[in-house]
């Protein structure tokens, strides 16, 4: 496994993690960052050079920028969103192909996409427009790349307990936006986990959607177990109606 991260940092800690409950010779780290091309191509080769080949490649960068307590929407971020959310996993996945064009051998990529891709909400207007895009993006890159590349994606709710794009100061808006009850003196983590069980509650089974979940569902789609499926996006929402296939 090649862990990539715009955050070496976090990649090595990563790598640690995953050395410990396997072998060091297993797991690597490498910088990347998936809005510049050179970067993608650059983490595509050294998984190469290190593994020998690459099998798959999954991306799960993505951004979240909130509006101003305002409500406004800056263009910046608005740009910035739709960069890494929607031209980071083009430039990957393109990237991607081509190793897999030289390696001519069945490859995997699965992409992150989200509940809001078909569940708009108030506040998130750039973040929705992004995964939506990601949802076809899978399918064109599926048809474009069959039959040697199968291409999928997930598309989780919420995910709060365990998430880095729930910092402090966005969990307490989404608290008070939902007037659920907290004190200045809990911990993040514990902010975390009270929207992660008001999410929860939204749903058909009343479980918060945790990072574990995700991961299970992407490696059923990378396995060989899914190797009949490609262009399809798996919701992990823990059962929310209005985000059914139609």
């Amino acid at each position: 496994i090649m862990i990539a991260d715009i955050n070496q940092e976090a990649a090595s800690a990563s790598v640690a993690l995953c050395a410990a409950k396997a072998s060091k010779e297993a797991v690597a780290a490498c910088h990347i960052d998936i809005t510049n091309r050179e970067s993608a191509a650059a983490a595509m080769r050294a998984a190469a050079a290190r593994f020998g080949g690459v099998d798959g490649v999954i991306n799960t960068a993505a951004v979240f920028l909130p509006p101003s307590p305002e409500g406004a929407f800056e263009d910046d971020k608005w740009r910035r969103t739709l960069d890494i959310n929607v031209t980071g996993n083009w430039l990957l996945a393109d990237e991607a192909a081509e190793l897999f064009r030289e390696q001519n051998l069945p490859a995997v990529i699965v992409l992150t996409g989200s509940a809001n891709a078909v569940v708009a909400k108030r506040g998130s207007e750039a973040y929705d427009v992004s995964k939506s895009a990601v949802n076809h993006l899978i399918r064109s890159l599926a048809i474009g790349q069959a039959p040697l590349v199968r291409v999928n994606g997930i598309a989780p709710a919420t995910v709060v307990d365990g998430s880095a794009m729930f910092p402090r100061e966005r969990l307490i808006p989404s608290l008070r936006k939902y007037d659920i009850p907290f004190e200045d003196t809990d911990t993040t983590e514990e902010l975390r986990h009270k929207l992660a069980e008001f999410y929860a509650q939204r749903t058909l089974s009343k479980r918060p959607i945790t990072p574990q979940d995700c991961a299970e569902a992407i490696y059923w789609l990378a396995s060989e177990r899914a190797g009949k499926t490609t262009g399809h996006v798996l919701p992990v929402d823990g059962g929310l109606p209005e985000a059914f296939l139609r």
